[in-house]
Formats: structure tokens, sequence, C-alpha cells
């Protein structure tokens, strides 16, 4: 069994921090070739949102980050989906007693996503945003990696019932929009098709809607979540252990 701890991760955890964003990097640049590496001197993905986010981590048992996540909170900057969608009904679907996040930046590694015996060649899950997939066996990559995507949502989950975030903003394409609504994920389009990396639209879904989901996955899925003692409802870092016949699915 592979033994997973899913952590929400501080700026000033500075070796974690690296970790993810060249994992980003080798997503967007060698797995989907959406940017050029060359651009990047330093190794890391990272852009003018992360220092005003929420970063969280899938680590496996040899210390390594193999999926990350992002909620950017609204700061001084304007959310992504409200810079890149001027013309969506956003601001039509307010209500003072609404607070807004966006989850963004969901990437997985190819160390988990293997079959019993081979590993696959490509290990991305989702582009930025919840964006389009790439390679032609997207899917069955999607499929293999769900577990642990939907890990890293919990997390974010539980953090915006802290934080009182009642709604998530997302931009992803339809087929996207299509597995998560099968899995209980209901988001609502807001706005109309823009290229973001690949064609996408924005998305808002309210936050309570979700648990329902989230556990029913996990049961499907057979999780035995380890939560630590101080905390066991609402833990900053749970323990997920699965086998690789359920990551394969």
């Amino acid at each position: 069994m592979e033994k997973l701890i899913f952590k929400k991760v501080t700026l000033q955890e500075e070796a974690l921090m690296e970790q993810i964003f060249r994992l980003r990097l080798h997503v967007y640049g060698r797995e989907c070739g959406f940017i050029n590496e060359e651009d990047y001197p330093n190794g890391l993905e990272t852009d003018e949102y992360d220092p005003h986010a929420l970063h969280f981590a899938a680590i496996n048992s040899q210390g390594e980050v193999i999926g990350s996540l992002r909620m950017i909170i609204p700061d001084t900057l304007k959310l992504p989906v409200e810079k890149h969608c001027s013309h969506s009904t956003l601001n039509k679907r307010l209500k003072p007693d609404y607070a807004f996040a966006e989850i963004s930046r969901l990437v997985v590694s190819k160390k988990l996503i293997k079959a019993r015996n081979h590993a696959l060649d490509t290990g991305h899950l989702l582009q930025t945003g919840f964006n389009n997939l790439c390679k032609a066996n997207s899917l069955e990559i999607l499929e293999r990696a769900k577990p642990l995507a939907f890990g890293l949502c919990r997390e974010v989950f539980k953090e915006s019932v802290q934080r009182g975030i009642t709604h998530w903003y997302a931009l992803m394409e339809k087929s996207l929009w299509y597995l998560l609504r099968i899995h209980g994920f209901t988001f609502e389009c807001v706005g109309g098709e823009i290229d973001v990396y690949g064609p996408v639209k924005p998305y808002v879904g309210k936050v309570t809607d979700f648990e329902k989901a989230i556990k029913n996955f996990q049961l499907k899925h057979s999780w035995t979540a380890l939560k630590t003692q101080n905390h066991p409802s609402l833990s900053s870092e749970t323990s997920f252990h699965f086998s690789e016949h359920l990551v394969g699915v």
C-alpha cells in the first residue's frame, strides 16, 4: 500500500514549496508543452498569485511532493477568473454574504500514476486552473489519479470551511466539468469560452455542496483516513492508504 500525506504547505516551508513549483514546471512544460521550460531558468513555475494563495501537497513516504493544488484568496489582486473573464456574469451573482476563492494549479506526478506492473509515460492530471487535459491518454491518467486529486480537494474543502469561504471559482474545459459532475462536484458555468492554456470556461461552485461528494468518493474508493489526534475532523495533515489497483481504477 502507498501511504500519502495530504498537507497544507506554508510559504515558510521553502523546501516543500520548491518541490511544488518544480512539479508544476515539469507538468506544464515537459509533460504538456504549454510553457517553455527555458523561460524559467530557476526551474520553478510561479506567478504573482502564489504569495496570495494557500498551497496543498500530497507527499509520499519518501517525502516527495507528487501532487499539489492551490486556493487563491482574494487580496489586492483580482482573482484570475475575474482577470480573464470580464465578460462573465460573476458580478451579477455576488451577494454580500458570499466569500469567494479560486482553486487552480492542480497537478499530479507520474510517480503515482502506475498500472500494477508498469508506469505510464505521462504524469499530468489537470492544467492551470482545472484547464483542459493534454495527451491522447489523458482520460486514463485522470482515472488513475482521481483518488489523489480528490484527496487534495478534500484538504481545500476543510480549509474553506474553516475560513468561511462559501464559493469556489475555477477555469476548466467542459469534459472536466462533466467528470466532476458525475462525482457530485456541481459547478455552474458563469461565462463564455476563453483561451487560457486551451479553451476553458469560468465556473462557480458552492463549497457546502461538495461535502457529500467528497465523503461518497472516499467510501467508494475504500480510503482509510488516519487523522491526527488533536483535530480528528479538521486535521491539516491526513494520511490515506490505498492499494495500487484502486489507483489504477
